[in-house]
């Protein structure tokens, strides 16, 4: 167990405000910081860090804890890996408390075993007729291979297995990490990437966290793609292929792809901004996490139907987060990848020029969809026109695609603002609804079932806390005496403090087994 001691001196050594401020852009309200909290979508602030107790609270989603509990949220860490992440910042040596495991398996170990996996693929890949024709084909030259540590799982059942074996790693380790699986039947291990291309995943740390891997065969059963499921050192929804690479070259403008090859291939050509999702859909998380890097995004999808349905949801995501999003239409090509092998990087540039809008993406599409010589038929695009636009923050823009869509459509323009000031009214009473029914919640007591009362008492619940911090820290300022009346305004406090009988010691001990437990 680590001692409170301790976890006063991370608090103390991580200032609440510094760690926020490299995930949420922080503004001073009064004593406090207010911003947009990370972990829901929400247009107008309502997190707010309370400098003077060194603790979090969103009125939207009802988030809140000290730093602790914000790195948990914002990382997707247990609390013991919290603890590391935050000594490891503050440059303190945790003792060595036997619970740094994960599932039985410690995330140390797991990067480690990536690490190995990894140089096991990259020695693999020269071994390959098959897979170095392969690389060739798709035009990868040897310094892109080796930037960005591409390999070749051998389409062998065991062979990542053996090797992961002889250095020292086991079936549960293997398992954990998502590279083996143990087999029912007979419980041996087996490879679960086996005659693909191996693209590492690796985090803006450094870290190898997870892989996908893309086949080489020509069996139509396959998955075209089989990528890491989450691990304890890896979280699909959170992270985003090459931003190790793009997060020094994107604060302006990052691109944003479905595939690894259309990354590697941007990479290659020059575009080291571009990124890509790790084997699923655009996430709130990783719209988020883009936000951290970049002012603005360019969706450069595949120019099929479903790549263009994606890229209609991620500019929705984008701009929730905070981005200018634009998207790429890709032509006389099927992805970005192969038209930078079609028409190189001078090419691309021109494309990038011509991004689009999500208005003027949208608004074509209604167009398309909607017969604009009838009444009928401008009167249903309007309505779909006045939804897109009351989705858009800034007031500029949507005075001038109201006016765009009025003089396309022959409306009157007093008539179309007032539609879409009508959605943007119903939308706030909706939202506002939402955050107030988080709140209740949370005053009733689902965001904290140890103490219901602290959303009553923010102020003094946090003063408490570094109360109890101090008494766990210098023992010796706690009076072995009694008194008359409960110190604490949080009714979990005063029934601890009843149940001591008055003694500040009792009290203070049954206080710290509490927040233990809660932390834990």
């Amino acid at each position: 167990m680590i001692s409170p001691q301790i976890i006063e001196e991370l608090k103390y050594r991580n200032d609440i405000e510094d760690v926020i401020s490299g995930y949420v852009t922080l503004k001073r309200a009064g004593s406090n910081l207010v911003g947009l909290c990370p972990f829901h979508s929400e247009r107008s602030p309502s997190f707010t860090v309370f400098t003077g107790t060194r603790s979090f609270y969103c009125f939207g989603c009802g988030a809140g804890g000290d730093v602790i509990s914000f790195v948990m949220r914002a990382e997707n860490l247990d609390y013991m890996d919290a603890l590391r992440y935050l000594a490891k910042r503050a440059g303190i040596e945790l003792p060595d408390d036997g619970t740094g495991q994960t599932g039985g398996v410690s995330r140390e170990r797991i990067l480690a075993m990536n690490r190995e996996a990894a140089k096991f693929f990259f020695s693999e890949l020269g071994k390959s007729p098959a897979a170095q024709e392969y690389i060739a084909k798709r035009g990868l030259s040897s310094a892109l291979v080796r930037h960005f540590g591409i390999g070749y799982a051998p389409d062998d059942w065991q062979a990542l297995a053996k090797h992961l074996s002889s250095v020292g790693f086991t079936k549960e380790e293997m398992s954990a990490g998502f590279l083996c699986s143990v087999s029912k039947r007979n419980g041996n291990s087996y490879d679960i990437f086996r005659n693909r291309i191996m693209f590492p995943v690796i985090d803006v740390r450094g870290d190898i966290i997870a892989f996908g891997g893309r086949t080489i065969g020509e069996n139509p059963e396959e998955p075209k793609y089989i990528n890491s499921s989450d691990t304890p050192v890896f979280n699909k929804r959170r992270n985003l292929f090459a931003l190790n690479f793009a997060k020094n070259s994107c604060a302006e403008q990052i691109i944003l792809c479905e595939g690894y090859m259309d990354v590697v291939s941007l990479h290659g050509a020059g575009f080291t901004n571009a990124v890509a999702s790790c084997g699923t859909a655009l996430t709130a998380d990783q719209a988020r996490l883009m936000r951290k890097y970049s002012k603005s995004a360019i969706i450069s999808y595949d120019a099929d139907e479903a790549g263009q349905r994606a890229a209609d949801k991620a500019f929705a995501l984008l701009g929730e987060a905070g981005l200018e999003a634009r998207l790429l239409k890709v032509e006389d090509a099927k992805d970005p990848d192969e038209y930078i092998r079609k028409f190189g990087k001078d090419g691309f540039s021109r494309l990038l020029s011509r991004s689009r809008s999500r208005f003027d993406f949208k608004f074509s599409s209604i167009l398309a969809a909607n017969d604009v010589n009838t009444p009928d038929g401008r009167i249903k695009a309007a309505g779909q026109a006045a939804e897109v636009i009351a989705g858009i923050w800034s007031e500029v823009e949507r005075d001038v695609y109201t006016r765009q869509v009025c003089e396309k459509l022959g409306l009157s323009y007093d008539g179309m603002k007032n539609d879409v000031a009508r959605l943007i009214a119903k939308r706030n009473k909706k939202e506002k609804a939402e955050r107030n029914s988080a709140v209740i919640r949370e005053a009733e007591g689902f965001g904290d079932r140890i103490n219901p009362d602290r959303i009553k008492n923010v102020g003094a619940a946090g003063a408490e806390d570094t109360v109890i911090g101090i008494l766990a820290m210098y023992p010796e300022l706690i009076p072995q005496t009694t008194i008359s009346s409960p110190i604490s305004t949080a009714g979990c406090m005063k029934r601890c403090f009843r149940s001591a009988k008055g003694s500040i010691s009792d009290f203070s001990a049954r206080i710290f087994r509490l927040t233990r437990c809660r932390g834990s």
